[in-house]
């Protein structure tokens, strides 16, 4: 994590730099799709999978831009995007009873607030390619609850989630920007404490299980 912080203050000390001597600025608003899969670490990691489930976000975009085609992008997004959790059998300590999987999907809400760096290639006077890449830095806006995992609200969400982003994309006519990308997790974007689970008959203990959140994303702007 220490070796990721330096990076990150190297990169941002970077895009100061490199707006300081921005030849071009525009700004605009970008809005995208994506697909979320979780990703799981801890004590029951094997007992759980899922699906790739869709979602949006929404918000105003600015962009630095040099001669050497260099440049930094920066946004702040409004995201809502659906977490699916699949449990592969699972006991219910009220009645005793094992169940087979259940599969539940949940709204997952943050501010995101990606910042890349980013390198351009003209082609012609009305077309250039690009490539990014940088960190994000999402906060997440509510606890959630998965039934028949844990209790309370199960989904206990970081208040700082970091996640980096690559990929590529065309702008067109000056103003319209298409890109797609992945974005990919550094961190838990949450955990849940499963309450008294079975282990053996007449056993139970408090398991963690910990979240992952890694999205394809394809997304359009309009920059002024």
């Amino acid at each position: 994590m220490k070796k990721f912080s330096a990076l990150c203050l190297s990169l941002l000390v970077a895009f100061a730099g490199l707006t300081a001597k921005a030849q071009k600025f525009s700004y605009g608003i970008v809005a995208g799709y994506d697909l979320t899969k979780v990703k799981y670490s801890g004590n029951m990691k094997n007992n759980f999978s899922s699906d790739n489930k869709s979602g949006w976000y929404v918000g105003p975009k600015i962009v630095f831009s040099t001669v050497m085609g260099l440049g930094v992008d920066a946004s702040l997004q409004y995201s809502q995007r659906k977490l699916n959790i699949t449990q592969e059998g699972y006991y219910n300590n009220e009645t005793g009873e094992m169940f087979g999987s259940a599969s539940q999907s949940q709204t997952y809400r943050t501010i995101e607030i990606p910042i890349n760096l980013r390198y351009s290639i003209g082609l012609g006077s009305s077309a250039s390619v690009f490539a990014y890449t940088g960190p994000q830095f999402g906060f997440a806006l509510q606890n959630m609850k998965f039934n028949n995992l844990g209790t309370g609200n199960n989904f206990s969400r970081e208040n700082l989630n970091t996640t980096w982003n690559i990929g590529a994309g065309v702008r067109l006519f000056k103003h319209l920007e298409a890109s797609v990308g992945y974005n990919f997790a550094l961190g838990k974007a949450g955990k849940a404490i499963l309450n008294g689970v079975g282990v053996n008959e007449g056993e139970s203990q408090d398991l963690e299980l910990k979240y992952k959140t890694n999205t394809f994303q394809v997304q359009l702007a309009y920059m002024f």
